[in-house]
């Protein structure tokens, strides 16, 4: 029995070095370039399943009191640090702010979304705008309609009425994706990014704050294009996670999700050349990555 359960300690050592391994190749999947393997740039998705995997094994390691097989959890965690400090960020408020700061909200409002009650600006997320207090807001999928179940740009305008600087640009090739800048700084230039894309796209906005420049880059970068019989296929693997149905929903939402990391790719290029190239001190980008 003594051998037996060292067979089996090794067996399960085996198994959680072969996780740690795997953790780590998701953990650096952002440095494989996704134009040149796209399905492998892909791999960080898992990346939080084999984080929590691996931290079962740490907490089942020290139950039994297996100390040098907790090392191997222990090390994976410390090799990449990094990566769980971006997903798991842990930010502590506070309020000594400095004197000159600034807050900027970033939002997809999806055309301010299905949900004005039809009196007037009662729209949440014209509400949420309006009471966010922010100095700049950048704004994508903005658009505005005359219906009862959408604000107008005049109900828009009233309610941001603290932004006394605003433009709004379509983007894309079709044109038909519009980006919003609402600040209360003055907006000294606006320029789309020069990237390829059917209907998504990039502003980059000058915006002056006292006697500095502020430079904005409010992206909406390539989309995942899942429709909702994709999303439906997403739900029937989980419901019934039977070996074929799995096999060609995984297939299927695995080829879209490549193809759009393909795309993407370049124009996020397109924005760190643009942010390498500006000749100004404070630069932020912000936007809609459609990315983890």
């Amino acid at each position: 029995m003594k051998h037996l359960g060292k067979l089996v300690i090794l067996l399960l050592g085996a198994v959680n070095l072969l996780f740690v391994v795997i953790m780590l190749c998701t953990a650096y999947s952002p440095y494989i370039q996704p134009v040149e393997h796209p399905v492998l740039s892909c791999l960080g998705l898992a990346f939080p399943i084999f984080l929590l995997l691996n931290v079962g094994f740490l907490l089942f390691w020290l139950i039994i009191q297996q100390y040098k097989c907790a090392l191997l959890p222990l090390v994976g965690f410390l090799l990449c640090i990094p990566q769980i400090q971006t997903y798991c960020p842990v930010n502590f408020g506070t309020d000594n702010l400095p004197e000159e700061n600034l807050k900027l909200v970033s939002y997809n409002i999806m055309g301010f979304g299905d949900q004005t009650s039809g009196k007037g600006m009662d729209n949440p997320v014209l509400n949420y705008l309006k009471d966010s207090d922010a100095d700049i807001l950048c704004l994508q999928e903005y658009a505005t309609k005359k219906t009862s179940r959408h604000p107008s740009q005049r109900d828009v305008d009233k309610a941001l009425a603290a932004y006394p600087y605003h433009r709004t640009d379509a983007v894309g090739k079709g044109k038909l994706n519009v980006m919003a800048c609402y600040s209360k700084l003055p907006i000294l230039s606006a320029k789309p990014l020069d990237y390829a894309s059917s209907s998504n796209g990039s502003m980059v906005y000058e915006l002056a704050w006292g006697a500095d420049t502020l430079l904005v880059i409010s992206n909406h970068l390539e989309s995942n294009k899942l429709t909702r019989e994709d999303k439906e296929t997403y739900e029937d693997m989980l419901n019934d996670p039977e070996k074929e149905k799995v096999k060609s929903g995984v297939r299927l939402l695995l080829h879209k999700l490549a193809e759009a990391s393909a795309i993407r790719a370049p124009q996020a290029d397109a924005v760190a050349r643009e942010i390498a190239r500006s000749p100004h001190r404070y630069i932020v980008a912000c936007g809609d990555f459609n990315d983890s």
